[in-house]
């Protein structure tokens, strides 16, 4: 595992849960919009396959990624495929704490309001 953007969001436009949580400490704790957070690394896949299901594909565009010590903030804008077939780019920040290697604190700001309007 690295601290390498593209790698990590790439991984989770596989659609692949388990590439996903490969990135994650087994205590993590994950904050997705204004959902309360949620800590474990199967807490986190659980939740992941659930939203998964609502959509049916999604990709991460990164327009930027600044590091600092342990912190990575990326400004993406994610594109999500809807279960109509019809495609919604939403912007989006993330704040990812690293431990190592491993994220051990998410947060992602985004509003989902239009990929199920």
């Amino acid at each position: 595992m690295n601290r390498d953007a593209t790698t990590i969001f790439a991984d989770i436009d596989s659609f692949d849960v388990e590439r996903f949580v490969a990135h994650l400490t087994p205590d993590v704790t994950f904050r997705f919009g204004n959902a309360e957070p949620i800590h474990g690394k199967d807490a986190v896949r659980e939740a992941v396959l659930g939203f998964w299901s609502t959509i049916d594909g999604l990709t991460h565009h990164l327009v930027k990624v600044v590091e600092s010590g342990d912190t990575m903030v990326a400004k993406i804008n994610v594109e999500y495929l809807r279960k109509d077939g019809k495609s919604v780019t939403v912007p989006n920040a993330d704040i990812l704490e690293f431990d190592g290697d491993l994220v051990r604190d998410w947060q992602i700001y985004i509003d989902l309001a239009p990929v199920f309007a």
